[in-house]
Order: C-alpha cells, then sequence, then structure tokens
C-alpha cells in the first residue's frame, strides 16, 4: 500500500535563485517568482505539514508454511499440518499426532517510488533538471525471519495448538529528489518549480500469538476456530529538505523544511474461523475468516517556516481475509489444490491513508480497492523410493492493492504531482516450486520458493512428531 506526500513544493531557496543580469526584465520575472514563492506559502500553510512517505506500504497475507508455498500457497482446502492453526483451524481435528514444526523465510521485496524527473514544462538541461517525464527508483527490503513456530496436541476429542506467526515484517529506506514541473502566474509561466525533497525510513512489525482449535462434528465435517494476540510496532520518520542554492541544485541536509513522524506500539485481539467437509472420498472443501486486528498510532507534522506543528491519531486496520478452497486426490500419488480469497484492502484508507492526506483537502482522490486472489497447486508423490519425496509446483494471482491518486476534473498541480507519486500498482503471478521428504516416520523436512516480478521468497520448515 502506498502513502502520500500531498504537498506542492514551491519555486524556492533560503539561499537564493539562478543568478541574471539586473535588467526590468529580469526584476520582474524575480519579483513574479517571489510573489508565487509567498502565495503558496500564504495559500496552502497545511500542505507543507504533507511531509509523509510517498512510497508504497505493501504486504500480503500468504499462509505460513514451506508446504503451503511451495504449492501456490492454496492451503483452505488441505489444511493438514499445524499451520492449519492460521489457514483454517478445522483441518486441526483429522490431525491426531502430537508435532512441533518451525519455519524460517528469506523475503525480499521491491517497492517502487517516485524519484525526481520532469512532470510538465520543458527540461532546462540546468543541475538536477535533465529527465522528461517522471523517474522512479526502487527500494529493496531483505527480510530473514522465523516465519512460524508451533506445537499441535490432540486432547480428548479436539485438537489444540499454540503458534507464532510473522504476520507483517517490512522495512523501507527512501529519497526523492522531487520532481520539476511548470507553473503559470499572473500570466507568467514558468518551469523553475520543484518539489522539495523528502527522504524517510519506514518499519512495520506484526506478530500474531495464537491458539486455535479443531473438532469433528460427524466423519466428513470439522471446525475449527482460533484467537490471537497481535503485537504492532509502527515507526516512520520523513523529512523534506531545501536545496544547496536553488532549484536546480542538490538537496540540502542542513535545511530541514517539513518533518513528519508515525508511532504505533500496541497489542490487539483478533480470531479466525474455518470448516472443512469432505464432500466425496477424494475431495474436500474448506472456508475461513480471519478478522485482522486494529491499532492505534498517531502522526505528528511539524512545518519550520509556519509553525505548524499537527498530531493526528487514528487506527491502522489490517485488513480481513476470507477464503474457500478445494483439495482433489487424484489417485495416491497426486492432489490439486485451489484457493480463492478476499482481501479487504480497502479498510487501510479509513484513518491510516485518510489522515496523510488532510493537508491537500483531498483524502477522497485516493483509491485502494480490496482484491480477490486466487491460489493453485499440484503435488506428486515419489512413493517408489526407499524415502517418499514429495514434489510441489503451483501459482497464484496477486491483485494490484497500492494507494492511487485519481486527478480531480481540474487536473491542478497538486493533481499532477500526486498523480505521479501515487500511480497504482499492477497485478502480478506468483510462480512456486519446492519438495518436501520424510527423512523418518517422525521427522519431515520442506522447502519451497515464491518468484514474482517484485518479490522473492525462499522458505524451509520441519515437523517433528512424537
Amino acid at each position: 500500500m502506498r502513502c502520500v506526500s500531498a504537498r506542492r513544493a514551491c519555486p524556492s531557496s533560503r539561499r537564493g535563485s539562478v543568478a541574471r543580469p539586473r535588467t526590468w526584465s529580469a526584476i520582474h520575472h524575480t519579483l513574479i517568482a517571489l510573489v508565487v514563492w509567498a502565495c503558496c506559502v500564504w495559500v496552502d500553510p497545511l500542505a507543507q505539514a504533507q511531509a509523509t512517505a510517498q512510497i508504497p506500504l505493501q504486504f500480503d497475507f500468504l499462509n505460513p508454511g514451506a508446504r503451503s508455498l511451495a504449492m501456490g500457497s492454496a492451503f483452505v482446502g488441505a489444511a493438514d499440518d499445524a499451520t492449519a492453526a492460521f489457514a483454517n483451524p478445522a483441518g486441526l481435528a483429522r490431525l491426531n499426532t502430537r508435532q512441533v514444526s518451525a519455519e524460517g523465510r528469506v523475503r525480499r521485496v521491491e517497492t517502487p517510488f517516485l524519484q525526481g524527473g520532469r512532470i510538465s514544462g520543458s527540461v532546462t538541461g540546468v543541475g538536477l533538471d535533465t529527465i522528461s517525464g517522471p523517474s522512479y527508483s526502487t527500494d529493496v527490503d531483505r527480510r530473514v525471519s522465523p516465519a512460524f513456530l508451533s506445537v499441535m496436541v490432540p486432547v480428548a476429542s479436539v485438537t489444540v495448538a499454540a503458534y507464532r506467526h510473522d504476520a507483517v515484517g517490512i522495512e523501507n529506506t527512501f529519497f526523492s529528489n522531487g520532481v520539476f514541473s511548470r507553473a503559470t502566474f499572473s500570466g507568467t509561466t514558468d518551469d523553475r518549480n520543484r518539489e522539495s525533497p523528502l527522504g524517510g525510513t519506514r518499519t512495520v512489525d506484526i506478530a500474531d500469538y495464537g491458539a486455535a482449535m479443531g473438532a469433528r462434528l460427524g466423519e466428513r465435517v470439522s471446525v475449527g476456530g482460533g484467537l490471537s494476540l497481535y503485537t504492532f510496532r509502527l515507526n516512520a520518520d520523513f523529512t523534506r529538505y531545501g536545496f544547496v542554492s536553488d532549484v536546480f541544485s542538490p538537496a540540502d541536509p542542513r535545511i530541514i523544511v517539513a518533518t513528519a513522524t508515525q508511532r504505533g506500539d500496541g497489542v490487539a485481539v483478533s480470531g479466525n474461523l474455518g470448516a472443512l467437509v469432505q464432500v466425496h472420498p477424494n475431495v474436500k472443501v474448506g472456508a475461513q475468516f480471519r478478522r485482522g486486528p486494529r491499532f492505534e498510532f498517531t502522526q505528528h507534522d511539524v512545518v519550520r517556516s509556519t509553525g505548524i506543528d499537527l498530531t493526528r491519531s487514528g487506527h491502522f486496520k489490517v485488513p480481513d481475509v476470507a477464503s474457500v478452497g478445494l483439495e482433489w486426490r487424484v489417485g495416491s500419488a497426486t492432489r490439486i489444490l485451489a484457493d480463492y480469497a478476499h482481501v479487504r484492502y480497502a479498510q487501510l484508507k479509513r484513518d491510516f491513508i485518510d489522515i496523510q492526506a488532510l493537508s491537500s483537502g483531498r483524502p477522497d482522490q485516493l483509491r485502494i480497492d480490496s482484491g480477490s486472489e486466487v491460489h493453485g497447486g499440484l503435488e506428486y508423490v515419489l512413493s517408489t523410493l526407499a524415502r517418499p519425496l514429495a514434489l510441489r509446483g503451483g501459482a497464484w494471482f496477486d491483485p494490484d492493492h497500492a494507494v492511487r491518486y485519481v486527478p480531480t476534473p481540474a487536473n491542478d498541480p497538486i493533481d499532477q504531482v500526486l498523480r505521479v507519486t501515487l500511480p497504482g500498482g499492477e497485478n502480478l503471478v506468483h510462480y512456486t516450486f519446492g519438495a518436501g521428504i520424510a527423512l523418518t516416520d517422525r521427522l519431515e523436512l520442506n522447502a519451497g520458493a515464491d518468484l514474482s516480478k517484485r518479490t522473492t521468497a525462499v522458505t524451509a520448515s520441519g515437523v517433528l512428531r512424537f
């Protein structure tokens, strides 16, 4: 998902502008430039307060487990290991052995952001003004984490599990030089306009400590549910800078125009429900609903030149997820899995996105769509080997769920800047593969990988039954 920086920098700097001969024409243009600068500050002082990041905040809600990931993260209809506690707790009822499982995951995510360029007017060729059109760069977030740890125990007629799951882990760093643009004031057009440079960092960590239970309602039907205690940490710092000498020069880190911080640190309780039905000896169908937790955060904006000092509070809502799935066994060696999941990304707009757009006065122009994912996977077991080896593959459709800006009919300078800052994302297709082997009757190892244009994930897990 993307957050928005909603100010348009005026053609000003602390140290002056491009030197020109002292003719009446030059003085005339200089006076106009100063008036434009003054009007920008006077008309829209709140716009300067909004230094929050233009960089997207985008994350996925994949099921944990190397087995699941290797099969396109399709698991709601299978739910046949300890990760069912998160994916579909009804599957726990069909597991009758005690087991401990752990997963480690390496993840690489590429996130594009607006780095510079010119969005209107003519390239001057002066200083940094050399690129026609918006220029984008990429932040790369690399993370190694213990993604899932669980203990599962059958108790009487039910099976219970306790687990820890790394739900969200993001760390972004970016720096934008600011885009150049054309402005017209009192009939005079000037290409010496540029957004103030913006740099920032953001970390978001959400962990899920949960317990779930599954029970049979007969030979063919099982149900389950769970409760989770989620922990949340958000730390984000953004700064807008002035220029070394004029609007064509690099950013000067000594000149701080505005700052913004986002802070969140809390816990919340949520839960999930699931069902699993054996509709045929070779076919199971499942369904689950997982309610995302809601956390409080604060945003603090400061603009030094105007004395603006604003603190606002709101909620960061982790989207709810509803899904259905199917498992079809073809003979004794092959099974086919398919899931459909609807993720309510639009729940992030209220507060978290809108608060960051209040300074522009255009929160209604920001859109983030809920999305529907389609997952598919295949497993084939080489049972003739001394130790059966399971080969897995799959793919899944990842819908665009980045914030995008929809311009107003006026298509004014703010529209032009925000349109290129938040162009939206793209639909992606992920391809997955992996394998698993039972080294002994008690120990099983699995590995998997998920590859797409934007992300790479590699995972390994082990299961010990006793």
